[in-house]
């Protein structure tokens, strides 16, 4: 259902309901009204019937019986007072004694006279129905078609002016009523109707600001569902083309590092081997006779050679981060790569007294290229070794965690990284060790991410760096 086609029906809907309830509401009161006024007239009806019939057919009533008569008559409801005067115009029985003996007003002839006492109300404790106002009936005794006295009774009848300013005010507050209600609900029904464009917008914010995990789901079939529907399907392809654009800038740096690394290899590793030829040439033929210089001889001669080998191990790694590499994956225990890694750094961990030790179970088996992590084990322990003082350790911990991967983490208690430069240490040639070449990192975040993997570096609250690596644990 379109969302224009909701909109109408709710208020349709909740016109109807305001109607209705005016209509309702207005039955009710009208209803109300005219039930009192036949009520009313029904009073009246039986008063002039009784009075009429009653005295009219007795031929000389005394005293006893008027007065009988006046407390039956006193007792109909709505009778306040009541009076019979005889043809010489004299009250000659009342409820109110103060007016036996007066003389009334003689009647002009045989018709029933109503009137309105003027500035007369009572409370209608009686009836219980709100004001009502005092009227004087003054009805002829006849017999025999003469007029041979009155009866004149004070009856209490509501006040219909009252009854109508109370049906207006209650129209009013029903009306009130009803308009209040009816903001309220249309307040709430928007509200819930305008629900989806908040989500929209909130999630269209997020992805404003780079977030292009948001997904926005339960919104129906409708206009809004389908609107949902489209945004996913453009947030999917965002996080696509970022992902793509990602990849290619990997791609570009990589060719631009094998180009380097082509054309950069001859050109070094040539004059490298050459100096390092030379140097064992040198340290054979021209070592000195005397023992102190021959010494001194030979270390400069080793420090040569090592500079040789260092360089040559800078110019692998630069080789190795651009070269594409077609990895050759096995299953192999984990534990044995980590024992292996283990022993060729063992002289490394001597010399400065670091505690090592290796928390993973043994039957923990990880489907990789062996010899690619190998070197990633390598790199991670070679930098913290240099990054613990003496005497310092080193752990690793493996795990399997719900979703298949295989956790390993690599922990020091160095002095961490900089929070800045947590994710830097991972781009090419940074570094801030003094002669680091700042490709080592660089070369397991490629080898994890050829794996399928990640490496997430992240410093100890204690104190030191952890170096969080997840891999698939099957191909």
């Amino acid at each position: 259902m379109r969302f224009q086609t909701k909109l109408m029906l709710v208020f349709i809907l909740l016109l109807l309901t305001v109607v209705g309830l005016m209509a309702f509401f207005n039955y009710q009161n009208a209803k109300k009204l005219l039930g009192e006024v036949e009520a009313d007239l029904q009073e009246i009806v039986n008063t002039v019937h009784f009075s009429t019939r009653k005295l009219s057919a007795e031929k000389g009533p005394d005293r006893e019986f008027l007065e009988k008569f006046i407390e039956e008559f006193k007792a109909k409801k709505g009778v306040k007072e009541v009076s019979i005067v005889s043809n010489r115009h004299e009250v000659i029985a009342s409820s109110n004694p103060k007016r036996i003996g007066r003389q009334e007003k003689a009647l002009s002839g045989k018709e029933i006279v109503v009137q309105e006492q003027f500035g007369v109300q009572d409370s209608g404790r009686d009836s219980g129905s709100g004001k009502r106002i005092r009227y004087e009936v003054r009805m002829p005794l006849i017999r025999d078609d003469r007029v041979i006295g009155l009866v004149q009774t004070s009856i209490s009848l509501t006040d219909f002016r009252h009854l109508l300013r109370e049906a207006y005010v209650k129209n009013m507050f029903i009306a009130m009523t009803a308009l209040l209600l009816t903001c309220s609900a249309s307040f709430f029904i928007l509200h819930r109707l305008n629900k989806p464009l908040r989500i929209l917008s909130s999630a269209a914010e997020k992805v404003a600001f780079g977030d292009l995990t948001v997904r926005i789901s339960g919104l129906g079939q409708d206009e809004m569902g389908r609107l949902a529907f489209s945004f996913n399907g453009m947030i999917l392809k965002l996080a696509e083309q970022k992902a793509l654009e990602e990849r290619l800038r990997h791609m570009e740096r990589q060719a631009i590092l094998a180009e380097l690394a082509s054309a950069l290899a001859h050109e070094i590793r040539n004059p490298l081997n050459l100096i390092n030829l030379t140097a064992d040439h040198l340290g054979d033929q021209f070592r000195p006779e005397d023992t102190q210089r021959r010494d001194d001889y030979l270390g400069l001669v080793s420090s040569l050679k090592s500079e040789v080998k260092h360089l040559n191990h800078v110019v692998g790694d630069f080789i190795a981060l651009g070269r594409p590499h077609r990895l050759q994956k096995a299953r192999f225990r984990l534990e044995e790569l980590i024992d292996q890694v283990e022993v060729m750094v063992k002289q490394q961990l001597a010399t400065k007294g670091v505690h090592f030790k290796s928390d993973c179970p043994s039957d923990l088996r990880l489907m990789a290229d062996q010899e690619q992590m190998r070197l990633v084990l390598l790199n991670l322990l070679l930098n913290a070794i240099q990054a613990v003082d003496r005497g310092g350790s080193i752990s690793i911990r493996s795990r399997l965690d719900g979703d298949g991967m295989l956790v390993l983490s690599v922990s020091d208690d160095g002095k961490g990284v900089e929070p800045g430069n947590l994710e830097l240490i991972f781009e090419p040639y940074f570094t801030k060790r003094d002669g680091g070449t700042g490709l080592g990192l660089a070369l397991v975040r490629r080898i994890m991410e050829e794996h399928g993997g990640r490496i997430v570096a992240s410093n100890n609250p204690e104190g030191g760096l952890t170096m969080e690596l997840s891999i698939p644990a099957e191909a």
